[in-house]
């Protein structure tokens, strides 16, 4: 009977440990996902970035030769309608650049989520590599921490000229967790 049990014990482990590793797989192909969810968006408002930058130029080019044209009617001799043309294309030129704007973020946000979205299916899909590697308990226990961070933790990026740096101190004390157990 303890060599069945034995048998039935090995069986159920080795059924977990496969279960354990579809499980990450699993989850990883929702990060895929949504990255290249991200990354098709990411593509449309790049799209939409240089058509509204291309509008810009073409706008302040065409803005050149708004007061020769007389079928506008303006006079320009005049201050009142100098003063009117000044200020539609003040108007016009921060309404344009303010699309650009937006078109522009809404590029880097897909972007940037398209890239951690991506970097959380790699940290899924090479966790159980790297644990198998670790050896011990104490270094799995470290990879462990390391994917569920990549995973789960938002860090402060270098975007835009962001000079952020952040040490997460979670990694240092499970660094020298093994050394201070010792």
């Amino acid at each position: 009977m303890t060599e069945h049990e034995e048998s039935a014990k090995n069986i159920l482990e080795h059924i977990q440990k496969i279960a354990a590793e579809q499980g990450a797989s699993q989850q990883a192909i929702f990060f895929k996902d949504a990255s290249e969810y991200h990354k098709d968006l990411a593509g449309t408002w790049g799209n939409r970035t240089i058509i509204t930058a291309i509008v810009l130029c073409g706008f302040a080019v065409l803005s050149l030769f708004f007061h020769k044209w007389e079928w506008l009617g303006l006079d320009t001799s005049k201050q009142y309608d100098a003063f009117q043309l000044a200020l539609s294309k003040i108007l016009i030129f921060s309404v344009i650049s303010y699309i650009l704007l937006l078109c522009a973020r809404n590029f880097l946000a897909h972007k940037h989520n398209s890239i951690v979205n991506k970097h959380r299916q790699n940290a899924l899909l090479t966790f159980n590599a790297l644990a198998d590697a670790a050896g011990t308990e104490t270094n799995k226990d470290i990879v462990l921490t390391h994917a569920a961070e990549c995973i789960f933790h938002h860090r402060r990026q270098l975007i835009a000229g962001n000079k952020a740096h952040r040490v997460p101190t979670v990694t240092f004390r499970l660094m020298f967790a093994h050394y201070l157990l010792l």
